[in-house]
């Protein structure tokens, strides 16, 4: 821990800066400004940060694009004639921009300006627990919110960069897209864009370093969702490690390691997404706040080491989600203007996979479960015997709901059609630590793909 002793001075420019106007900081911001306090808001790149801009928002539009083009494609299935379904790339890169233009990100400054938000761009850096510089600029506070974010990590791969390569923020403004390419990673991220570009015709390889894609899920999800992928031409490494990249005559030749030896694969393009890593090249020594290469770490009212600063969202995780960062913005901005104190708890975050079929995950895993050594027993139902499922000619996915020996949900995971819309119902549950049986004697509706949350919860015994 930095120790920085400086006291506190009696007049500041500001009540609270935010360091980062995504939803870590807006929310904060917008709560803030409602109470009277006089904020300012630090931005080094695009207003509204990454969701709306490059993360969210782009690639669900993108994929809404990619599933309207599957349905119209297999509409014969359903008896429905759709001759020469074609795509238009750049039509659907024009139609992700309207997305993101809808969101009014970029009407962010006027927004900010009429709560009389005051936002500053430019780069914030710390040089004392209570003063930041933007260029050549000081300003001071009572409080700060650091609301970074996080960039992408690349991999040190020997002739990676000298190749060339794509980030997400690259590939969701491509206007053609290439023949083939190779994905380095197998979470969500390169998941979405694996089916993204695979939709659309793109021959795509993905290797994963875990033994499974969807790593930090359950077992039967990554299985599942890698059956699925092969199923539809992706072709799929795990336990794999990316040593080497070289490109010749327009290709790029990607080599990796699996089970002791080497494969090479030659694709057209490379799209990294190997995880993130914080944006901390605050100065934050100057503050005195710790910081390690993973993270800010906060306690549950999301303060820093340095009482008075705090920080929300994707730099100091646990988990990298919009929603996520938003349920801490408001707990940030409540807790700096309130005596009474709100604590953050995430035994219950919804955690979704954007793919064909969705995948959804809340609470607990198995083997989290099995790690803590609680008695458990497990409910799981393949969607394919639900009404819903029938009527649709979808027919790959189950729930699984995991609880205590007494019936208390603690876990769930869903691979189904809009599995996103499903968790929530589970979510809900183990939030207020609710048992299957709560579920059970609630009245579902014929036929919805939710029936099967029901029904995985009447395989759980309730005392």
């Amino acid at each position: 821990m930095y120790k920085v002793k400086q006291k506190k001075p009696r007049y500041t420019d500001f009540d609270l800066v935010i360091i980062g106007s995504g939803a870590g900081g807006g929310v904060a911001a917008h709560m803030a400004a409602g109470l009277g306090k006089k904020v300012a808001i630090i931005e080094a790149d695009t207003i509204g940060g990454e969701c709306p801009n490059y993360g969210c928002v782009p690639t669900k539009a993108l994929l809404s694009a990619a599933e309207t083009y599957k349905t119209a494609s297999e509409a014969a299935k359903f008896g429905v004639r759709a001759t020469g379904v074609t795509f238009n790339y750049p039509s659907i890169k024009a139609w992700k921009d309207q997305a993101v233009f809808n969101t009014g990100t970029s009407e962010g400054k006027e927004a900010f300006n009429h709560e009389g938000i005051t936002l500053i761009k430019g780069k914030a850096h710390f040089v004392s627990p209570w003063t930041v510089t933007v260029g050549n600029k000081r300003y001071s506070a009572h409080k700060f919110l650091i609301a970074t974010g996080t960039r992408n990590f690349i991999p040190p791969v020997e002739g990676l960069g000298e190749a060339g390569y794509l980030t997400y923020r690259e590939a969701i403004n491509l206007t053609k897209l290439p023949k083939s390419l190779f994905i380095i990673g197998g979470g969500a991220i390169g998941m979405e864009f694996a089916h993204l570009f695979n939709t659309f015709g793109v021959k795509v390889t993905l290797a994963e370093f875990a033994p499974r894609i969807a790593g930090k899920e359950d077992t039967e999800v990554g299985e599942l969702m890698q059956a699925i992928f092969e199923r539809d031409g992706i072709v799929v490494h795990t336990s794999s490690k990316v040593t080497k990249v070289t490109a010749s005559g327009g290709y790029k030749t990607v080599s990796f390691e699996k089970d002791g030896t080497t494969h090479q694969v030659k694709v057209e393009e490379i799209l990294v997404a190997s995880g993130k890593i914080p944006n901390t090249d605050l100065g934050l020594e100057n503050a005195g706040v710790s910081y390690t290469p993973r993270s800010i770490p906060t306690n549950s009212h999301m303060e820093t080491s340095v009482k008075h600063i705090y920080a929300t969202g994707d730099v100091t995780g646990p988990y990298q989600f919009t929603h996520m960062a938003s349920y801490q913005s408001r707990i940030a901005a409540h807790n700096m203007f309130h005596s009474g104190k709100v604590t953050a708890t995430y035994h219950a975050v919804p955690r979704c996979i954007f793919v064909d079929p969705e995948v959804a995950c809340t609470g607990m895993t198995e083997q989290e479960v099995k790690d803590k050594k609680i008695a458990y027993q497990v409910g799981s139902v393949p969607i394919s015997v639900f009404g819903r499922a029938n009527t649709s000619k979808q027919n790959t996915g189950f729930v699984k709901v995991i609880a205590t020996h007494t019936g208390v949900l603690i876990g769930a995971s869903i691979i189904a059609p809009r599995a996103g819309e499903m968790i929530h119902e589970l979510t809900l549950a183990i939030q207020h630590g609710m048992k299957a049986c709560d579920i059970v004697d609630t009245i579902h509706a014929f036929p919805t793909w939710s029936e099967a949350v029901r029904s995985a919860c009447s395989r759980i015994k309730c005392l």
